[in-house]
């Protein structure tokens, strides 16, 4: 019995000493974190900003805004003002690539029945489409009506309802 606590001794002492032992770590084989940033590469066609009046697109490398057009009451044709904003658009959306579609959305406001605006936001569409064909634009372009389905503001206002009577664009590889 005595040799049986003797060896439970030792083989407690032995798994202490062994269990304490100290860790020697060799920090020269430590690699350190990268600290150049990561950037991914964004291909053109992407969608990288919302804003208010258009969205942000990448286009050739660059940071380009694709303005919305707005219409007045119950009109489809371009004002003057509005017309410059469709061919400013055109020079733009030309340089996309050609396996790029764009879509092209009309809307309107709440005035009139569903038929009625499916077919005004068709024609807004129509137009903005015209404007971009004829400026140089050879990439596909489909039209898509939202009618009054898509509104960016639902207050019973006149300024919001001019809000809501648009072409948006987007783009799609």
């Amino acid at each position: 019995m005595k040799k049986l606590g003797l060896y439970s001794v030792l083989v407690s002492a032995l798994l202490f000493t062994t269990g304490c032992s100290e860790k020697n770590a060799d920090v020269n084989d430590v690699v350190a974190p990268s600290t150049a940033p990561v950037e991914a590469a964004i291909q053109d066609g992407t969608l990288l900003e919302r804003a208010g009046n258009g969205n942000y697109y990448m286009i050739n490398g660059q940071r380009v805004l694709i303005e919305h057009v707005y219409f007045d009451f119950d009109k489809y044709n371009l004002t003057p003002a509005n017309k410059d904003k469709a061919v400013s658009n055109s020079s733009k959306l030309s340089q996309v690539s050609s396996d790029t579609t764009i879509k092209v959305f009309g809307n309107t406001d709440e005035w009139g029945s569903d038929e009625y605006n499916y077919a005004l936001g068709l024609k807004r569409a129509n137009s903005v489409k015209d404007v971009l064909v004829a400026n140089g634009v050879t990439t596909n372009v489909t039209m898509v009506s939202l009618g009054e389905s898509n509104p960016v503001c639902t207050e019973k206002t006149k300024e919001c309802w001019a809000q809501n009577r648009r072409v948006e664009h987007e783009l799609e590889k």
